[in-house]
């Protein structure tokens, strides 16, 4: 049964996201322990199965996710974003917390850990739709996302940089807060989210996701 409230709406989700110099590539960047976002999955009942690393500076967003228990079967079709197993964000960079629907300052994104390049097997990262949206975001540019992924036994690991330009009204000194909610797509468990309960609508409400707070910092 479909709880009445979201478990985690009844904490106010403003995690933090710590300012790091570098970014990308993986090997150089600083994401660390500090960057690691707490686990909500005992709170809104779903399976333990991602772990997530956020870090930031006036150049855009980093993002780490690490799903283990999802086996090795992947269905990853960059064609059908929506639908296809990764890691799958949602961002909005002017958040009021107040708009059920997403506007032009929301963008969904979605990590394919295979299934790009001419054969198949390069991650891929392709822009997806949110239901119910009442303006779509701009283009996504190209080049405005890099994209590593490590294919494991039992998951996958994704490191994901995403430009500024990616992020329509990008403006950290202006609003130094981001509207964020993550999700597994996974052909076997289904859609697995971080921040509220399957049967919410996580994927179409922004007052449903987290905020992430820009915090300043002096990591590397």
């Amino acid at each position: 049964m479909c709880p009445l409230v979201n478990p985690a709406a009844l904490f106010r989700l403003r995690l933090s996201c710590p300012k790091r110099k570098t970014l990308w590539p993986p090997a150089d960047w600083g994401l660390d322990d500090a960057c690691r976002l707490p686990s909500f999955a005992a709170v809104t009942g779903v399976p333990d199965v991602l772990e997530l690393f956020v870090a930031w500076n006036d150049e855009g967003l980093a993002i780490r996710g690490v799903a283990r228990g999802v086996g090795s079967q992947r269905w990853c079709h960059p064609t059908k974003p929506e639908d296809s197993d990764g890691l799958h964000l949602w961002i909005a960079t002017r958040p009021t917390g107040e708009s059920h629907r997403a506007g032009r300052f929301c963008r969904r994104l979605a990590f394919l850990p295979t299934g790009g390049g001419l054969r198949a097997d390069r991650p891929a990262a392709v822009p997806a739709l949110i239901p119910r949206t009442s303006e779509p975001p701009a283009e996504l540019p190209n080049d405005a996302v890099r994209l590593e992924a490590e294919l494991r036994a039992d998951g996958w690991q994704i490191d994901a940089w995403i430009a500024a330009a990616a992020l329509p009204g990008w403006d950290p000194a202006e609003t130094p807060r981001l509207g964020f909610f993550a999700a597994v797509v996974d052909r076997r468990l289904g859609q697995v989210p971080c921040f509220a309960p399957p049967e919410f609508p996580w994927d179409s409400d922004p007052t449903t996701w987290a905020e992430l707070n820009l915090d300043g910092g002096t990591g590397r």
